[in-house]
């Protein structure tokens, strides 16, 4: 059985868990903002750690290609404070 294949555009969730900062937040906007655009505050779920070490991030964003994904994904891999990207 093949996997199910996404069809674009759509609604894609990324999860991005980083290590706290305080403005941590603001510098991820930016780079979701710099692949999509202007977004609305309400695309964004935040949820801290028991300890508040690490923060993890949804952003649901309107996605147009799987290239748009990769790029999203290699800009957050290369900011210091982010562990991973689901």
């Amino acid at each position: 059985m093949e996997p199910e294949k996404i069809e674009f555009p759509c609604d894609y969730p990324v999860k991005v868990v980083a290590r706290a900062s305080q403005d941590l937040r603001q510098q991820l906007d930016s780079v979701f903002a710099a692949h999509f655009g202007s977004f609305s505050p309400e695309r964004v779920a935040v949820r801290e750690s028991a300890q508040a070490n690490f923060v993890s991030f949804t952003y649901t964003m309107v996605v147009q290609d799987v290239e748009q994904l990769k790029a999203l994904h290699g800009t957050l891999q290369e900011h210091p404070a982010v562990v991973m990207v689901i």
